[in-house]
């Protein structure tokens, strides 16, 4: 999965997380996407997640998360990415008190790809 879906992934199970029912228009909308671009996100989601979508005529359908599943977020935008990489690095640079190990996985788990790296002034 590449980052830019993988990101629109993470946005569309944050969006369903408040346990509301939610149309694909409002979640188009707040993902600046098609609708045909959030139902096939959803159908994907849908064998992963417990998804339930329902139809109800025109505006009238929905999609929501199951209310008694609990989704844990662990998915980051390249935005939060790209600020715990900044975050972190100069603790790298600096080595005091530091494990390591410990901050090169951080960074390795918590780093864009380097061709998607914002670099500042690089």
């Amino acid at each position: 999965m590449d980052l830019k879906k993988s990101s629109i992934t993470a946005d569309i199970l944050n969006i369903l997380s408040d346990n509301k029912v939610h149309t694909l228009q409002e979640i188009a909308d707040e993902v600046e996407i098609s609708k045909m671009t959030v139902r096939r996100h959803i159908q994907s989601l849908s064998y992963r997640y417990p998804i339930e979508t329902f139809c109800g005529g025109i505006n009238r359908g929905g999609v929501y998360l199951d209310k008694d599943y609990v989704y844990q977020g662990s998915t980051l935008t390249n935005d939060e990415l790209q600020l715990i990489n900044n975050a972190l690095l100069p603790l790298q640079k600096q080595g005091v008190g530091v494990d390591k190990n410990l901050l090169d996985s951080l960074l390795e788990k918590f780093s864009l790809p380097k061709a998607r790296r914002i670099e500042n002034g690089k």
